[in-house]
């Protein structure tokens, strides 16, 4: 009775580690509105929207849920204090899963899933990557909506500050 017991504890608790796993990327990171001790993710169109009201360079990461070095950048660099003042001073941040489902529309044009050999991409997460997908990829758009450089690979908290100060505001 206790080893039946014992594996129906096991399998709640394992059932309700895959769902909290199951969730996207963005939903587990994104603050509450007001809330300054993260960074205020927003997705791609909402930062275009903002970009046409307010300028501000965007920048947008690029992940997938199964990429391990994704899920370190949330847990490390994007909790860092001085990388989330940093970001949300100079940038619309932007996540992206790079195998969304849901089509994208940018520039008069809409982006949807495709199959790329094995695996499927949203074509803008593609474009945006000049095909070379590796993640985490990070994607710095001007203010004027053109893309002036591409990070890969995991980033540090000064690292990545660094690397983004010159296409600050």
């Amino acid at each position: 009775m206790k080893t039946v017991v014992l594996s129906i504890i096991t399998l709640i608790s394992f059932s309700s580690l895959a769902i909290s796993f199951a969730k996207p990327v963005h939903e587990l990171v994104t603050p509450k509105h007001g809330d300054h001790s993260k960074i205020e993710w927003l997705d791609f169109e909402t930062a275009i929207d903002k970009n046409e009201e307010k300028k501000k360079p965007i920048f947008i990461d690029i992940y997938t849920g199964w990429c391990g070095w994704c899920k370190k950048m949330d847990a490390t660099t994007f909790q860092d204090e001085k990388v989330v003042k940093f970001m949300n001073e100079n940038f619309y941040a932007v996540k992206m899963d790079a195998e969304s489902r849901e089509p994208i529309a940018f520039k008069e044009k809409l982006y949807e899933y495709k199959k790329y050999g094995k695996a499927g991409y949203n074509e803008l997460a593609v474009s945006l990557l000049n095909s070379k997908m590796s993640f985490p990829s990070f994607v710095v758009l001007s203010k004027r909506q053109v893309k002036v450089t591409t990070i890969a690979g995991y980033q540090k908290p000064n690292q990545l500050i660094s690397r983004l100060e010159k296409y600050a505001k």
